[in-house]
């Protein structure tokens, strides 16, 4: 029923999309009801908490209705509001972020706000803050408001079988996602994260005489992945032993609003000077600039002792007490260049297909490392 050796979602929400899935296209009948819990725990051979969970998740998204001593059924206005329709042209677009406060979205955005405006177009945004529960959900609320267009994230590691994903395609709607993900069925636009690990890894192995650490997000996510994957290729390149010189941490981060906090945490309990660690690329400007605070409460110098270089050049890297060596992300040129894409996406979308841009990092040298 459900691909249980899937470790990307937890096994309550394969069990709601599998669910969601069958509703929409008529699995449970003319009538729609839904099986018992009981019987779901059978059907799905898992636990009835994990049911439990499921159908929490989709009664909050208002796909079930409950009737008294009847059961519980699909709800047919639910139902009657996937039907996708880009019939007219309503000279709105919408954006679909998972944080717009933060300084990487918010960069994102402006070059994005600003295109619109020079298109006289207007703009629907909805904000997921990280939950990735909501975004069929939000997705399909903007497509109910009649928009051309889609510029959305996610915070999915794959979007490859996600059932609307997967309807954007078939029906050929206009949707661009912002950063890259694995199994992409959309164009995608976002920096060159691999050339962006390479930068960094170029710009540490100058100074590094002792051993490297690298801290990336959890395993999975692809820009993570990419700028791991070109910090490492670029050292073995230069011929440097990465099993014996590398020291790979991988965290499970949360979001841009906890970043700093998370990222001090880790400084205060890893143990670089046993390592004999000199050098270290973290992949995300928030968490290196909370890992510095905690180096620099704990007497260890930078650069004296530790160079470290982040990722994303956000405003306040030359604000930090010791301004940060970072990869420069151009997020207002990639609001740009969505916009420009989703634009020709939607005078062509005859001939609708899948084309990735991936813009230049660039390194952005302060006293850090």
């Amino acid at each position: 029923m459900v691909d249980i050796t899937n470790t990307d979602e937890h096994l309550y929400e394969l069990v709601a999309n599998d669910l969601k899935d069958k509703i929409l296209n008529g699995y449970f009948g003319e009538d729609g009801k839904i099986p018992n819990y009981l019987e779901l725990t059978k059907s799905y051979d898992v636990s009835m908490s994990t049911i439990k969970k499921a159908m929490k998740i989709l009664n909050e998204e208002n796909v079930l209705i409950s009737r008294v001593g009847k059961g519980t059924f699909a709800n047919k206005n639910y139902l009657s509001g996937q039907k996708f329709s880009f019939s007219k042209v309503t000279n709105k677009l919408g954006l679909l972020v998972r944080d717009l406060e933060g300084p990487y979205f918010s960069g994102i955005y402006r070059g994005f706000a600003d295109q619109m405006d020079s298109h006289g177009r207007k703009l629907i945004i909805t904000v997921s803050r990280d939950f990735y529960q909501q975004e069929d959900s939000l997705l399909k609320m903007m497509v109910s408001h009649e928009v051309d267009g889609l510029m959305l994230t996610t915070r999915r590691k794959s979007i490859y079988g996600i059932r609307i994903f997967e309807q954007l395609k078939e029906n050929k709607i206009p949707a661009v996602l912002l950063h890259d993900v694995y199994d992409s069925m959309l164009p995608v636009v976002d920096v060159d994260n691999f050339k962006g690990g390479v930068l960094a890894a170029k710009q540490l192995l100058k100074s590094t005489q002792k051993n490297f650490a690298i801290v990336v997000g959890e395993h999975g996510y692809k820009p993570d992945d990419l700028r791991l994957e070109g910090f490492l290729e670029y050292l073995k390149s230069k011929e440097v032993n990465i099993e014996e010189r590398c020291h790979i941490f991988r965290f499970s981060f949360s979001s841009e609003g906890s970043a700093f906090d998370e990222g001090y945490k880790l400084g205060l309990s890893l143990d670089l000077k046993n390592l004999d660690v000199d050098g270290i690329f973290l992949f995300n400007d928030l968490i290196a600039m909370g890992f510095q605070k905690a180096m620099l409460e704990r007497d260890i110098r930078i650069p004296q002792d530790l160079r470290m270089v982040g990722f994303d050049n956000i405003e306040r890297c030359s604000e930090a007490r010791i301004p940060l060596t970072t990869i420069e992300v151009p997020r207002y040129d990639i609001g740009k260049r969505a916009h420009k894409l989703l634009h020709d996406l939607i005078n062509n979308r005859q001939e609708y297909e899948v084309k990735n841009v991936l813009l230049e990092p660039k390194l952005i040298e302060r006293d850090s490392g």
